[in-house]
């Protein structure tokens, strides 16, 4: 008895063991054939695909879903010359934006106005250009949603979509403004259907974008004279013409805005502390940061993505003001040196455990190497920079980590490598692959240096789909 009892918990352990793996497999494998639906017929350039006598839309990031209540027969993409009209669609039934249909819209009469706005002349909606996580369906509603899919017994969960949002009702048609998810209807300012409190149509601007040492409209600040927006938000600052945003290389999610009558910043609407104003940007380059740090009256600030504040990070090693930029990582007062290196922790690996954080460190070049630097050369494609200090060569690198070259400052070993990054005819021709194989060669060596500062902004473990 005592033996049969003992298997009879053995089995059920087993069991309950797999059940969480066997939910997972069917959460993973399943029957949304995206191969075969991506071989139908196209709508033009849309996102819509008819496959089987129905109509598919793709939604980025999970692929096709069938829309049952399109008519194929009547069914048609909006006629449009640019990529932003896209991903709506008609039958004589509906509107779609997605897969989604637009309540209310006639679709006889449905066109498309630009910007990412469609009308019937009565109704108007914004339907976006790219899809988006669906924030409305939960975690847990997810993984039963998608068991269910899998076993044939419920529709496919709407995990991204296109989202949409209907313009109030005007006696003045919306046209498109800016060439941005803009729209207004003479009176009233709306970015992705959202009305910008106060702003006047007609001089609202894009606020310029400084990048890489070119200047050119921006896309999320705008001005019209009195007021300053970020996206729909309305900003404390009054418009002024020196006003400009920028972003820093690698950190796209994250757009700034600058001004100069004081010295204040803006990561998107929100505000850096006043107090610690003005703001001076350490290096506008990501290639060996992971956030952007900014020298204020009492320290170093960065934003952290994660608790959405902006966080003091330590004291401003720069403050005497006298350092000068040899790259835009590697920095030097004639006494010491000073660097920018990025850092990742990963729990076990990254196939297996997650993130735990993403820094950005401040180094001191140990020993400090004072003298004057001389500056040898650029690398072609603006890979670097070659310099000598007294009898020693260096390699100062903007390639990045996302190049697999960790360091943004390397002692060159071999002259013979250094003449081959400035001053050989292989130099018009050189990959970053040639900077990788110097340094897996032995040939150039990464300097470490002494930690003095650390921006860290940390990640919760990932625990999986469950």
């Amino acid at each position: 008895m005592q033996k049969r009892t003992r298997w009879i918990a053995i089995v059920c352990t087993l069991l309950i063991a797999g059940l969480p793996m066997s939910l997972l497999f069917l959460v993973i494998d399943g029957n949304d054939d995206f191969a075969s639906v991506d071989k139908g017929e196209s709508y033009r350039s849309s996102i819509y695909k008819r496959y089987q006598g129905a109509i598919y839309a793709a939604v980025p990031s999970n692929g096709y879903y069938r829309m049952d209540a399109a008519d194929p027969a009547s069914f048609e993409a909006f006629e449009t010359r640019t990529y932003d009209g896209r991903q709506a669609g008609r039958d004589k039934r509906h509107v779609y934006c997605g897969n989604q249909i637009l309540p209310d819209m006639q679709p006889a009469l449905a066109r498309f106005l630009g910007n990412s706005y469609f009308t019937d002349g009565a109704v108007t909606y914004f339907c976006a250009f790219y899809s988006r996580p669906n924030d409305a369906l939960g975690g847990v509603r997810q993984v039963w949603q998608q068991i269910r899919f899998r076993m044939d017994r419920g529709e496919k969960p709407q995990t991204y979509l296109y989202p949409f949002k209907a313009l109030p009702a005007s006696s003045q048609p919306y046209r498109p403004l800016l060439e941005r998810e803009l729209a207004t209807d003479g009176a009233r300012v709306f970015y992705e259907g959202t009305e910008m409190p106060q702003a006047n149509p007609a001089t609202l601007r894009r606020i310029a974008s400084r990048q890489d040492g070119e200047t050119r409209p921006g896309d999320q600040f705008f001005a019209d004279g009195r007021h300053v927006y970020y996206r729909e938000t309305l900003l404390p600052l009054s418009d002024a013409p020196g006003l400009y945003g920028f972003q820093v290389d690698g950190l796209d999610r994250q757009r700034y805005l600058r001004d100069p009558r004081d010295g204040m910043v803006y990561v998107g609407a929100q505000a850096f502390d006043a107090a610690q104003a003005p703001y001076r940007l350490i290096s506008e380059k990501g290639g060996h940061v992971n956030q952007a740090l900014f020298a204020g009256k009492d320290g170093i600030y960065f934003y952290n993505s994660q608790t959405r504040q902006v966080e003091r990070a330590g004291d401003d090693p720069f403050a005497s003001g006298a350092f000068t930029a040899l790259s835009p990582f590697v920095f030097s007062d004639g006494r010491q040196v000073l660097f920018l290196r990025g850092k990742e922790s990963w729990y076990r690996s990254r196939s297996s455990g997650g993130l735990i954080s993403r820094s950005t460190l401040i180094y001191r070049m140990t020993p400090a190497p004072g003298g004057p630097w001389q500056k040898l050369g650029d690398v072609y494609h603006r890979f670097g920079s070659v310099w000598r200090h007294g009898d020693a060569l260096y390699y100062f690198d903007e390639l990045g980590a996302t190049q697999l070259v960790f360091s943004p400052i390397y002692r060159i070993l071999d002259p013979a490598a250094a003449d081959f990054l400035v001053r050989s005819q292989q130099t018009l021709q050189i990959r970053a692959d040639d900077i990788r194989k110097l340094i897996r060669d032995g040939k150039m060596a990464a300097i470490e240096g002494e930690e003095i500062l650390e921006a860290k902004t940390r990640y919760r473990k990932s625990w999986g789909i469950f």
